[in-house]
C-alpha cells in the first residue's frame, strides 16, 4: 500500500509578541484559514494603538492529515 504525500495547509496566525518577549516567533492568540478573519481580529484588537503596535499575523504552513 503506498502513502500519498500529505497535503500543505496554509493558516494565519494572529500572534502577540508582548506575550512572549524571549520567543522570536511570538506567542498567537488566534489561528485562521482565511486571512480576512485573522485580519478583522486584529483590526478589532487594534482598536488600542498600544495593543495594535504588538500585534501581527504569520503565515503558517501545516501538514495536513496524520495523526499528530
Amino acid at each position: 500500500m503506498q502513502r500519498e504525500k500529505a497535503e500543505a495547509v496554509i493558516v494565519y496566525a494572529v500572534v502577540d509578541d508582548a506575550l512572549s518577549p524571549d520567543f522570536p516567533l511570538g506567542v498567537e492568540l488566534e489561528v485562521f484559514i482565511r486571512r480576512e478573519d485573522a485580519e478583522r481580529i486584529a483590526d478589532v484588537r487594534g482598536d488600542d494603538p498600544e495593543l495594535a503596535a504588538k500585534l501581527r499575523i504569520e503565515e503558517r504552513e501545516l501538514e495536513a492529515g496524520g495523526l499528530n
